[in-house]
């Protein structure tokens, strides 16, 4: 069993006892930490990661940018598109997750909103979920419920701080606790992911991002 199942395990404990909606560890390693917490009045749990990255603004900004090669680094990503972009600070991006036997694959539509603070130079990325903007597909299970954020902090001496920030509601009848489990992975996995998938954008400026990758 893999620590992230026993800090897992031990949090859903833990909230069977405790009212407060603290945060709980559940993964350290590598660099990466993850939380979970309890979302409003939902026996799902919300999933708070954080690593230190290598790397630009640009580069993880045009990481995050690329559609086309989500499905590689993402983790059970099943691939992503653009739908719509109404401007560069904000996008419709249509995504599917490949969910591991014999659960249906599921897929989503949230909408990207980019914002910068001048001063500090962080970059916020909201997530907010958009299930009706287009039709399901096929014999996919429209995610219900889903949002959070991407944040990116300059630390200086070329590393950034990252936090990816999520809840949902994966739909269908999967199990609270297989629920819990998954969204808490694949935000571990995802930025484990990340350090090494953002090194093929090491040579991007901000001229060849300015616009969204369609």
């Amino acid at each position: 069993m893999t620590n992230l199942r026993w800090h897992l395990v031990a949090v859903l404990l833990v909230g069977l006892t405790s009212p407060a909606a603290a945060w709980q560890q559940v993964f350290d390693q590598g660099g990466v930490r993850v939380w979970q917490r309890p979302y409003a009045d939902s026996p799902l749990l919300e999933v708070r990661g954080e690593v230190e990255v290598q790397a630009s603004l640009n580069a993880l900004m045009a990481l995050l940018r690329d559609a086309d090669y989500n499905r590689h680094w993402v983790y059970r990503s099943g691939g992503a598109r653009i739908i719509e972009t109404p401007g560069y600070e904000q996008a419709y991006v249509y995504g599917i997750v490949d969910a591991p036997w014999p659960m249906h694959d599921r897929d989503t539509v949230v909408r990207f909103d980019y914002t910068q603070d001048p001063q500090t130079g962080i970059i916020t990325i909201g997530i907010t979920n958009f299930p009706d903007f287009i039709p399901p597909e096929g014999s996919l299970v429209r995610v219900p419920d889903f949002g959070g954020f991407w944040r990116l902090q300059p630390e200086g001496d070329g590393w950034i701080a990252v936090t990816y920030q999520v809840y949902g509601d994966p739909g269908g009848s999967i199990p609270v606790w297989i629920a819990n489990y998954a969204a808490a992975l694949s935000v571990t996995r995802t930025l484990q992911n990340m350090t090494w998938a953002v090194q093929r954008y090491a040579d991007v400026t901000s001229a060849e991002v300015a616009e969204p990758n369609e």
